[in-house]
């Protein structure tokens, strides 16, 4: 028996598991340039309306033996079936049903609500029964498919997952006797299905986000068989079981194996790899060594399960072969990758020899003619096949090439098998591969990553290296997605106050031109938020570095707080620096009363220009929580007694808590009690902001809480523009106003924190200042926040042309917004 296994973690020995996906796959990035065609999910037809179009489509879709699953209102499951040993069920669906009966608002074959798809509901339970049905999953079974040859066959196939309570989607063959012909008896066949003898050809567990995600995968087997897709919801005791969610399908084909791009197999021969006219010799295919001493006795998959059928590809070290000789496997050229969409390779390799030399993976730049080894491994790892992965990325049309080079001896046969491209991040592995670049999944150690000592005074705890099966959640890692996982967690003890730190830092990187992108997954779970608000804490990661002042220099580049869910979430963020840097992530906790979970996982770095994942992690020089400093804000007022500072346990202005995480310091304010003098102002100044390239607006959000009883408190936002060239001292120029209130009237009543916010728009560089005025009383500021895009001022009467701007007494021009200010978001 043969597959190709899409995804599994670097396993140390050559085991039977199920796979995983770490991020899903658009096969359309994985064809060669001359097979690209520039399809699109969301937009296959210009004319999707047209009855024409559509008849013609499903007359295709016969011709090659696709399923669209029709158009309103003859959406069907094509040649598809529910197999009966279960109660869920896959169902035909469009997206006019998508509030109705679930699933995604368009289909990918007309990207519209009219196309259908297969559906399965994952928050249905089935009914308990003294017999029949027992799995807990949803089957779609295909009609018995004949022997797939050598070069065997490739599945394609569209799928979205979605909501709480999804688990994850598999891609599994079925045998069927060897003298079964046709689709006659399949179901009477099939009412003994246990699942025993299935083979997992892929799997898929992260959410695609409201997305339609492209999946393929290629294997060979030589008898009738049967393809199922298995939907699997989570355990119906686990809470999320009773939200709604959806598992889709759409557009399920199956092709020749060529139609997969670069995956292969090495049976029918190299799938369009092809040999390196400017080596030393060349790769050639076998079905096991012909000597005991060095090369697999077997293919990878046959190796696993005592199979009788494969083949691979091997460097032949025996003569006339001599030290240092190579050969190198070339991929079809591919198009460059999209900075928000790097490759993922795997492929397994055997290395096993007293004369073991190296094996590389390299991508060979089309338009430079140059190489970049990506991977790498030397020397000899047993009689066994390992698993490899590296992430792929280039700007410009590229190859990728495995080059095995020749050891000390004629005992150094390596071997590779089973390749297949998907699309997403993925660490390199195993770790030794990678060398020192800062990709972890975390499952053998922390791969350079550390926690810095005492000595340094950053942080006041570690982040753990932690099998998942020893914690309440995350339950699984995210790597192999089992409780045997490991990832780095955030520990909580008696000890733990709010705004507690730990801080994991990489090895030195070299700075370079380009910019790199760092991927990761994250976990951060809330299970019962406090009465006060989330109080969780917050996930951080920082570049630091040396500037030519031999200044220490602290950015942050991503940036999420409190409870974001309780699953695996992807994210990622651009970094950029000339000068070497470290990355660090810093996990704080919030308030003591808090509870829940912080989690990292699978750690790549990948060369792109990409864009902050999610969105609501992007980060602004403006941006800052004060829970240890004041960021990058500075006061500029030079009078000792009344100037912004940050709270303090012995000194915070009338007990005010923390808005971030409702702990008692964390916000900077400033007071002025001294009713003899005159009105002070304190000016705290952001850092200089550079316009955005489309020129557009940002909007600064902030909360703020007045306190004391002078009719002369006032707080205002005030924008400056900034030459960097001008004096010390004199780069400011003429600040306008853009946001003002006063806290007149207000008594002596407890300060609240209330949302405010405003456009700040510049022609050029610029500065944004917090100015108080006070002689009896103060504001206190917290939560500071910069995004790209206009606003509306917030709260109303705080826009300048407003006539009184004052919060309390009958100023309020009467309408309901002005009453009740508008509260945003935690």
């Amino acid at each position: 028996m043969k597959t190709v296994v899409l995804l599994l973690t670097f396993i140390l020995a050559a085991t039977r598991v199920s796979p995983s996906i770490l991020h899903p796959v658009l096969p359309s990035i994985l064809l060669s340039t001359d097979d690209h065609d520039g399809k699109e999910a969301t937009n296959k037809e210009a004319d999707s309306d047209s009855v024409l179009v559509r008849h013609k489509r499903q007359d295709a879709a016969a011709e090659e033996d696709l399923c669209e699953f029709g158009s309103m209102p003859d959406v069907n499951l094509c040649k598809w079936s529910n197999l009966n040993v279960t109660q869920l069920k896959w169902i035909a669906s469009a997206g006019r049903n998508a509030y109705w009966l679930g699933g995604p608002q368009d289909d990918v074959t007309y990207g519209d609500a009219l196309g259908g798809y297969a559906m399965f509901e994952t928050s249905q339970i089935p009914k308990k029964l003294n017999q029949g049905p027992t799995f807990e999953s949803a089957m779609l079974m295909s009609s018995v498919q004949k022997s797939t040859g050598a070069t065997g066959m490739c599945v394609k196939f569209w799928y979205s997952i979605s909501g709480l309570s999804p688990n994850r989607v598999r891609v599994l063959l079925h045998p069927m006797p060897a003298d079964m012909k046709n689709d006659d008896n399949v179901a009477d066949m099939m009412i003994d299905y246990d699942g025993s003898g299935d083979v997992v050809l892929w799997e898929a567990r992260d959410m695609t986000m409201g997305t339609w995600k492209e999946g393929q995968v290629v294997y060979t087997f030589d008898a009738p068989h049967t393809v199922i897709f298995e939907g699997i919801p989570v355990d119906s005791n686990d809470l999320s079981r009773r939200f709604r969610g959806y598992i889709a399908l759409d557009e399920l084909a199956f092709a020749p194996s060529a139609q997969c791009g670069a995956f292969c197999t090495f049976e029918g021969g190299t799938c369009g790899w092809t040999q390196d006219d400017k080596d030393d010799f060349d790769w050639t295919q076998s079905r096991g060594s012909l000597n005991p001493s060095t090369g697999p006795p077997r293919d990878r998959s046959s190796f696993a399960n005592n199979g009788m059928m494969g083949g691979y590809a091997f460097i032949d070290s025996s003569y006339p072969r001599r030290p240092g000789d190579r050969a190198r496997l070339m991929s079809q050229e591919f198009q460059g990758t999209n900075p928000d969409s790097p490759l993922c390779m795997r492929f397994w390799t055997h290395m096993y020899g007293n004369g073991i030399g190296s094996l590389r993976v390299i991508i060979y730049d089309v338009n430079s003619k140059k190489d970049e080894v990506i991977w790498s491994i030397t020397g000899e790892a047993g009689n066994a096949w390992y698993q490899g992965q590296v992430p792929i990325a280039s700007p410009t049309p590229f190859k990728i090439v495995f080059e095995g080079v020749i050891g000390n001896n004629n005992l150094g046969d390596i071997a590779i098998d089973d390749i297949s491209i998907v699309q997403g991040a993925c660490p390199s592995a195993p770790q030794v591969a990678a060398g020192n670049n800062g990709d972890c999944t975390f499952e053998v150690d922390e791969c350079g990553w550390t926690n810095p000592g005492p000595r340094e005074r950053v942080d006041e705890m570690d982040w753990v290296r932690s099998v998942a099966g020893d914690n309440r959640a995350p339950a699984r890692d995210h790597t192999i997605g089992t409780s045997q996982g490991f990832y780095m967690v955030l520990p909580r003890g008696s000890v733990q106050r709010g705004g507690d730190r730990a801080w994991l830092v990489s090895a030195s990187m070299p700075g370079k031109d380009e910019a790199m992108c760092i991927a990761f997954w994250y976990f951060l779970y809330e299970p019962f938020i406090d009465p006060a608000g989330p109080s969780l804490g917050s996930l951080t990661l920082y570049s630091q570095y040396i500037d030519d002042k031999q200044m220490p220099v602290l950015e942050p580049v991503w940036s999420l707080k409190n409870h974001q869910g309780p699953n695996w979430l992807y994210g990622q963020a651009k970094v950029k620096s000339k000068k070497d840097f470290q990355l660090a992530f810093e996990g704080m906790w919030g308030s003591s009363r808090g509870n829940g979970y912080m989690a990292l996982d699978d750690i790549t770095l990948f060369m792109g220009d990409c864009s902050t994942m999610p969105a609501k992690a992007t980060t602004m020089p403006l941006d800052c929580d004060f829970q240890r400093s004041v960021c990058q804000w500075t006061n500029t007022t030079t009078d000792s007694d009344f100037r912004w500072t940050t709270a303090s346990i012995s000194r915070r202005p009338a007990n005010l808590p923390d808005h971030t995480f409702s702990g008692p310091v964390g916000y900077a304010y400033f007071d002025v009690f001294n009713q003899n003098a005159r009105p002070q102002t304190l000016t705290f100044m952001s850092p200089p902001m550079e316009k955005s390239a489309d020129n557009q607006p940002i909007c600064l959000t902030f909360w703020f809480a007045y306190f004391g009883a002078g009719d002369t408190t006032k707080l205002k936002v005030h924008l400056e523009p900034y030459d960097k060239n001008a004096e010390e001292g004199k780069e400011g120029g003429t600040p306008t106003e853009l946001w003002s209130l006063e806290a007149l009237n207000i008594g002596t009543q407890r300060p609240d924190w209330t949302f405010g916010q405003v456009k700040v728009e510049s022609s050029g560089t610029y500065r944004v200042s917090f100015v108080g005025m006070a002689s009896n009383g103060g504001f206190a500021i917290d939560d500071v926040k910069a995004y790209q895009g206009d606003c509306q001022t917030r709260p109303p009467t705080a826009a300048p042309n407003n006539e009184g701007g004052k919060t309390g007494g009958s100023s309020s021009t009467g309408t309901k917004e002005d009453d009740n200010p508008l509260v945003g978001p935690n």
